[in-house]
């Protein structure tokens, strides 16, 4: 039986900008790359994306971002340290704001917010099936 260590990134954001995050999207094809999931790049692109955005337009301060592979997926957080949780909820037709989580709800396995002593944090979970995982490895 071979045990897979868990692989997981974890970085501090100090005051998160919008000029940041496109080398943290690369950071997270990177990290895809190398643990064969580039498959799950897209979506976890966007929403690392949404995620940080809201970090940058409603909270002060530094965030921190952990991205950690999972067996059948990617379990991706992003943690900032203000106490006021995002709701997710359908936006109205000619809303101009307020569709990032829920298109984001509405493309992953799992969405969750989880009050910590300081801040939040907001996560989500991209999965696939083990077919699809098997189409893609590589068989030796």
């Amino acid at each position: 039986m071979v045990i897979n260590p868990v692989r997981q990134h974890h970085m501090v954001l100090p005051e998160i900008s919008p000029d940041a995050m496109e080398p943290v999207r690369e950071i997270v094809r990177i990290l895809l790359r190398m643990w064969r999931k580039s498959d799950l790049g897209f979506v976890a692109e966007l929403g690392v994306t949404e995620l940080l955005t809201n970090v940058w337009k409603h909270t002060p301060g530094d965030c921190e971002l952990l991205i950690r592979e999972m067996p059948d997926g990617v379990l991706v957080g992003v943690t900032d340290f203000n106490d006021a949780l995002p709701a997710v909820k359908e936006p109205v037709d000619d809303a101009e704001c307020g569709r990032g989580l829920f298109l984001l709800a509405a493309l992953t396995e799992e969405l969750q917010t989880q009050p910590l002593l300081t801040g939040k944090q907001v996560w989500f979970r991209l999965g696939r099936t083990l077919a699809d995982s098997e189409e893609g490895a590589d068989h030796c």
